[in-house]
């Protein structure tokens, strides 16, 4: 009717958002402190121990993971911290559990996090950070963000302030971890949480609880590729004339070694296997082209599989000489971030490693394949031959090498895997953290199974042997015997946390190859005569104090010790250290003095890059013949050197005139 005011519909009430909220439960409404709470998140993901250092707001985070049952390891060094919990991940393939204080304990923590993200190893780091509002203040061992300084370091990292989403983020980590690709993934939380909790930490239930419920235990993905595409796969590998495998660390952290032995055993396929993944095919079996066999087999297979490895700088991405130049591939990766554009590939798979292998499985017994087929036995029984050649040619060179003074590294590393073998049946976990000495180790010790040894990944640095024993003691319930190599830079960086791996009764001998320098045989044959501005050898090189008897030292913090000078001092010294370690379940440290003019072969590679800013007369002379003689500079590798008399002198000597 006229003059009667027209309604309107101004919202829409329907809808379930204007439903009656039901009665909250009286419980909901209770007051509690978020960061208790936070530790029920971590136990519901069957966390047993974890590894900080108590700095500031990480008091009550070391605290209250302590009072729910969670053990601890106070380490003396942060880094060493991330470096357990590296290990951790890497030997459970579950997140490994690590704490700092913030300021200069949050940047500590750094190194082994960004080892871990190499490694692909997964894990969670709690950062009792600063308050926002102290941001830009520099109040007490503040001044960064671990939000801002570790998003190149860690798949991710968030900043907590407001206790309602706290619960929520610690969760998300703890997925975010396990998600391939996987790696470490860090939560700061905000002075508001820790210290003031009492104003901006206590909230009710209903609240803290708004973003997360609990009930959420570890869920592993197990999904498969695609059917068809597997099949795709199979038949187009049966086609080779000479296949190859080479796996890497998701074979490990999705538990396929089982499905990966049966796989190679059905089809006879070489396979070689990497990272933490070593030993999936035990390096004795014929067909695992491990060592210095693998170039070789690799340039010459015509297709080949590549399952669960990111190929990264220690494959030379993808390139040669490291791969065949002519070779086909099949990829299974876990995620589209491993595939390697470098190779060119046939078929792409994504799953999980284990469900793909059983696929695989599947698949070829459909075609009644039964046995390794008989068209490549012939190529079987030439990558039997490479290895076992490779392996003699490395016996005999070792020969030479006994009762000369000091001992070679190459020599160490023999007896040293002979020891491994005689007295622990090749059951160990080794942790390598040397430059030179992992050179003339990591060929000659032999895995068994996946998941024995650690090593810095492409990171390539040194200190993390201490904390990653430790890391590997916990995650095997100290169970197993650990064996760490370590060099003059290992123990500088990294050296005092041998003392939290006594006092927490780690079953593992350190063996410290002591050639008294860094990088050893460099400075002396490349820098020498330009880098000496003092005229003191001592401070001018890269060299430490000589004759440091750090046997002795370590002997105060608790380790057995033991002294080498001879090479046949060494496996009995070794055998003692082990029956301690063994008999105690306390650490031993095993002193040997080795060669300090042995240079790792990446030197002869890649020494143009490193020295070639220099001018050709700078570098010393005898240094200068050796290069040359040993056809060690090439054309190719001067293409990236700097200084044009290397290629001056290059010429010169390829045309026999004089260059010294």
């Amino acid at each position: 009717m006229a003059g009667e005011k027209e309604e309107k519909l101004l919202f829409d009430t329907l809808k379930p958002m204007h439903e009656e909220m039901p009665q909250i439960p009286p419980e909901m409404m209770q007051m509690a402190d978020v960061t208790e709470l936070m530790t029920q998140v971590v136990k519901e993901e069957e966390i047993k121990y974890c590894f900080g250092l108590v700095g500031s707001g990480a008091v009550r985070i070391d605290v209250l993971l302590q009072k729910s049952g969670i053990q601890r390891v106070h380490v003396r060094h942060e880094a060493s911290a991330t470096f357990a919990a590296d290990a951790v991940g890497r030997l459970t393939g579950r997140p490994g559990l690590s704490f700092t204080g913030p300021g200069t304990g949050m940047t500590n923590a750094a190194s082994g996090l960004l080892q871990a993200k190499a490694a692909q190893s997964p894990g969670v780091i709690l950062i009792g950070g600063t308050g926002t509002l102290y941001d830009d203040l520099f109040t007490q061992q503040g001044g960064a963000s671990a939000e801002s300084v570790y998003s190149a370091v860690t798949k991710h990292t968030r900043r907590v302030s407001n206790a309602m989403s706290l619960l929520y983020q610690i969760k998300r980590a703890f997925r975010s971890a396990v998600t391939p690709p996987m790696g470490p993934v860090g939560v700061e939380i905000a002075e508001e949480l820790t210290f003031l909790s009492g104003i901006f930490g206590r909230l009710p239930l209903m609240l803290l609880y708004s973003m997360y419920r609990p009930g959420w235990p570890p869920k592993p993905q197990e999904n498969g590729a695609n059917p068809a595409e597997v099949e795709r796969a199979i038949r187009w590998l049966l086609e080779a004339e000479r296949p190859a495998m080479i796996v890497g660390e998701s074979i490990h952290y999705d538990h396929a070694q089982e499905e990966l032995r049966e796989f190679v055993g059905l089809l006879g396929v070489p396979c070689h296997c990497r990272r933490v993944a070593r030993g999936a095919i035990s390096e004795y079996d014929p067909l695992n082209y491990y060592g210095r066999a693998r170039g070789r087999v690799l340039k010459t297979t015509d297709r080949c599989l590549v399952m669960g490895l990111r190929i990264a700088y220690l494959e030379n991405w993808g390139q040669p000489p490291f791969w065949g130049l002519m070779t086909r591939y099949i990829q299974a990766q876990t995620c589209q971030e491993n595939v390697c554009f470098n190779l060119p590939t046939e078929v792409e798979l994504r799953g999980n490693m284990k469900a793909i292998l059983k696929q695989m499985i599947e698949c070829i017994k459909s075609m009644g394949i039964t046995k390794p087929p008989e068209k490549w036995a012939r190529w079987r029984q030439q990558v039997a031959e490479e290895k076992e050649k490779m392996e003699k040619i490395t016996l005999e060179r070792t020969e030479k090498m006994m009762g000369k003074l000091p001992v070679h590294p190459d020599l160490a590393g023999r007896i040293i895997s002979e020891v491994l073998r005689e007295e622990l049946n090749d059951e160990y976990i080794a942790v390598i953290d040397g430059f030179t000495a992992s050179a003339y180790f990591t060929d000659w010790n032999k895995a068994i199974h996946s998941g024995q040894v650690l090593d810095a990944a492409e990171t390539i640095g040194m200190g993390h042997a201490p904390g990653m024993a430790i890391g590997a003691g916990m995650a095997t319930d100290r169970k197993v015997p650990i064996f760490a190599i370590m060099g003059d830079g290992a123990i500088g960086a990294g050296g005092m946390d041998i003392e939290t791996a006594a006092r927490w009764g780690i079953p593992v001998v350190f063996l410290h190859e002591n050639n008294n320098t860094m990088i050893s045989g460099v400075w002396d044959r490349f820098f020498s005569e330009v880098a000496n501005p003092t005229g003191n050898r001592m401070r001018d090189s890269w060299e430490t104090l000589p004759n440091i008897r750090y046997e002795k030292i370590f002997a105060e913090l608790g380790c057995h010790p033991e002294f080498v000078q001879r090479g046949e001092e060494l496996k009995p010294a070794l055998k003692r250290a082990f029956d301690f370690v063994r008999e105690k379940s306390m650490p031993a440290f095993v002193e040997v003095v080795v060669d300090p003019t042995v240079m790792h072969d990446v030197i002869a590679k890649f020494f143009p890059l490193l020295v070639g800013f220099l001018k050709w007369e700078e570098v010393p002379l005898e240094t200068r013949k050796m290069v040359l003689e040993q056809g060690l500079i090439t054309e190719e590798a001067l293409m990236f050197s700097g200084e044009p008399s290397w290629k001056q002198a290059l010429a010169r000597y390829k045309k026999g005139e004089k260059v010294f």
